[in-house]
């Protein structure tokens, strides 16, 4: 299965939910392809310290830029059993040759960041994505600050997500200060820390993800037909 972190919140968020995802699928005893798509090259970082420091599970970490991750992940993908994909989150290639190819696109969102008009390129970039990959389902997962956000601002991101095909909400929340335990320490994650906060909620977030775990292939690469367009607001 193939899970793409396509962000909507800072980009640490992003790196962080693709690190904890990584590092539960591996634990769950599946062989796992963390591939890093991103500018800053944050989680190929944090797999490389944790293979240094010898702390399990095994999982494989790849960097994968430009105009090769398509050629890249078929390669790879039949040699594991799952992938995750970190990704800028912009309108770069690597995001949508990720989106394309992906069974599921996890979007981390900061509640006030759920506007459509301030932010439709998220939408259309999901939306065009899904004209090439119809099985894409696509879950928005609120990213918050130390507090749970308001009803008024949930019912906000309800309605984004609704905008875009086969989207919708995560029931859980992530708490960014709780999903930061472990920054600091090389090579670990909230999920190492098992009896943390941050740990809970990417074990709830991880059920959500996979509870349908798809059968459907990943869509090959001669479905990517370059540079996707992005229609204007």
């Amino acid at each position: 299965m193939i899970v793409t972190i396509a962000t909507g919140a800072p980009q640490d968020a992003a790196g962080l939910v693709a690190e904890n995802l990584a590092l539960l699928r591996a634990r769950s005893g599946r062989k796992v392809l963390l591939l890093d798509a991103t500018s800053r090259q944050a989680c190929r970082q944090w797999a490389t310290e944790r293979e240094r420091l010898r702390l399990g599970p095994a999982l494989t970490a790849r960097a994968v830029r430009g105009y090769g991750l398509p050629d890249e992940l078929e390669r790879l993908y039949p040699r594991f059993g799952d992938v995750v994909i970190d990704t800028d989150g912009g309108n770069g290639h690597e995001c949508r040759s990720a989106l394309i190819m992906a069974q599921v696109a996890v979007v981390p969102l900061a509640p006030e960041e759920a506007d459509v008009d301030a932010r439709y390129g998220l939408i259309a970039r999901l939306n065009n994505a899904r004209m090439f990959n119809p099985g894409l389902r696509v879950l928005f997962v609120t990213a918050s600050s130390e507090h749970d956000p308001a009803p008024r601002e949930l019912s906000a991101m309800r309605s984004y997500a609704a905008q875009v095909m086969a989207g919708g909400l995560a029931c859980t929340i992530l708490h960014l200060p709780a999903l930061l335990w472990g920054a600091d320490r090389p090579g670990r994650c909230a999920s190492d820390n098992e009896s943390s906060a941050g740990a809970a909620e990417m074990a709830a977030l991880y059920e959500e993800v996979y509870q349908a775990s798809c059968v459907i292939p990943p869509a090959r690469r001669d479905a990517f037909i370059g540079p996707a367009h992005v229609p204007g607001r």
